[in-house]
């Protein structure tokens, strides 16, 4: 329970998992180095808390919760939670239509063509919808009409101030696909850290703060049948630990970054495993372990890694297929 115990901070950390440069229409390449692997303890850690998480996602809500250390594992918010990110201090930012383009943009026509998926954004008439969601405001303005940097911005709930942190998530679903991407992610606690020049104690932060609930949120706007989720997207990934495990589960398997389809890892092979305990895989645990009550059992069966289509060396993209359990 302790091990899991301290698996729920890191799913509240949500490092950076990437971002696209704005004024032109590519991805930046990063720095994804195939040689440089976790080290053992890396991944054994990581390992544990995705067989965890699947232990958590096949089992009842009570097995769950049991597994998560908590009273119960469904989670205390549901529904598209417009009312409630605003209630703790988030505003929706800008989210351009480009970052919903996955084939001008992110690159990935070959992955969509093979699962059936629609690569335009909503404004150009495709199914793709673009979510910013910003732990600030960057219009919000003093009397006199000068900006007020987020080192300086508050907000109040329940007769409590708090600061506001800067965390930014940059999220896409295809409510038609069954798909939730995840762009650029910093979360409330690791935003804190560096706007505030210090390390947040628990009570500080926004009580709606994981990504896997606000990932849930934006998966119900817009979309009425939300059982109908089939992939979970990470796009561009750039988290160095999560890139570190890519590299030695590539290496176990004997393969380099391809182009797609890539490679792709059963859920019974550690390197799956420790993919899904990573920076980047937890929150999609949570995500459904976390929601029987709408979804039933569903869980993660396989995760394919993959380069986009240009012939830089872009950072991998990660495709979770989800199934439902059998009764």
């Amino acid at each position: 329970m302790k091990l899991f115990a301290v698996f729920q901070l890191l799913a509240l950390a949500g490092l950076p998992v990437g971002r696209a440069g704005s004024s032109h229409p590519a991805v930046v390449a990063r720095d994804f180095d195939p040689n440089r692997l976790a080290s053992d303890g890396t991944w054994s850690k990581f390992k544990c808390k995705g067989e965890q998480l699947m232990q958590a996602m096949k089992g009842s809500d009570q097995e769950a919760a049991k597994i998560m250390n908590l009273p119960a594992a469904q989670s205390v918010w549901s529904g598209d939670l417009k009312g409630e990110l605003l209630q703790w201090g988030y505003v929706e930012g800008h989210a351009s239509y480009i970052n919903c383009d996955l084939k001008g943009y992110w690159a990935v026509e070959s992955a969509c063509i093979a699962l059936g998926l629609d690569t335009r954004p909503k404004l150009m008439g495709g199914p793709n919808i673009c979510y910013n969601f910003l732990h600030w405001d960057p219009n919000k303005k003093d009397g006199k009409g000068t900006p007020i940097p987020n080192t300086k911005q508050t907000y109040n709930v329940g007769g409590k101030e708090y600061r506001v942190t800067g965390a930014e998530m940059q999220i896409g679903i295809n409510p038609v696909g069954g798909v939730v991407f995840m762009q650029y992610v910093t979360s409330p606690a690791t935003s804190a850290a560096n706007v505030w020049n210090k390390k947040p104690t628990q009570d500080e932060l926004p009580a709606l703060r994981r990504l896997s609930d606000i990932m849930w949120g934006a998966w119900n706007r817009e979309n009425s049948a939300i059982d109908k989720i089939k992939y979970f997207w990470v796009q561009g990934v750039g988290n160095t630990n999560t890139k570190s495990i890519i590299a030695r589960a590539l290496k176990e398997k004997g393969k380099g970054l391809e182009k797609w389809p890539g490679t792709t890892l059963d859920m019974s092979e550690d390197g799956a495993l420790a993919i899904l305990g990573s920076e980047n895989g937890a929150c999609w645990g949570f995500f459904l372990a976390q929601h029987k009550k709408e979804l039933g059992n569903m869980f993660i069966e396989k995760v394919q890694i993959f380069k986009n289509n240009r012939n830089a060396n872009p950072d991998p993209d990660l495709l979770f297929h989800i199934k439902q359990a059998v009764a």
